[in-house]
């Protein structure tokens, strides 16, 4: 490979732009450096903080691996039987109700949050106990989705 050079890049540019795009370039690398965090509500309880984190991370890693896994299943059973697995155990339907069953992954999902407003409203440490332990198996699942979203995600070269 030859060597790279940044005024390669710069090369087309007439001078004054090549000025404006340096100035860009170096904004963007510098600017993230400066930039912080969002700022939460002081009297936000930080069980109730990071329970929420959790639930939006669900979200997004497991629509991501459902649909992947929809895709093409039938790939996915026969070339990443342990990934298609996974995605069964998401799906699988158990009782919410006495007459009605609810995908596995949505009823977890929908059991922290009941228990999420229920500990806002009442923070026992009954319902901090509860909370804690449903938010834990919703975090070891994202976990185990973080690690099988990496896996089918990476390109074969």
């Amino acid at each position: 490979m030859k060597n790279f050079k940044l005024s390669r890049l710069l090369i087309p540019f007439s001078g004054a732009i090549t000025g404006i795009a340096f100035g860009w370039l170096i904004a963007s690398c510098i600017l993230p450096l400066f930039t912080g965090c969002a700022t939460l509500d002081p009297n936000a309880d930080p069980f109730v903080v990071r329970t929420e984190q959790v639930q939006k991370q669900a979200d997004a890693t497991f629509d991501f691996l459902l649909g992947v896994d929809n895709a093409d299943r039938g790939f996915w059973r026969t070339n990443a039987p342990a990934f298609h697995n996974f995605c069964e155990y998401l799906r699988t339907p158990i009782p919410v109700s006495p007459t009605h069953n609810s995908p596995r992954i949505l009823a977890i999902e929908r059991n922290v949050q009941d228990l999420k407003v229920q500990y806002k409203d009442n923070r026992s440490a009954g319902n901090s106990n509860l909370l804690y332990q449903i938010s834990s198996e919703l975090r070891l699942l994202v976990l185990q989705g973080n690690s099988w979203s990496n896996i089918v995600s990476t390109p074969n070269r």
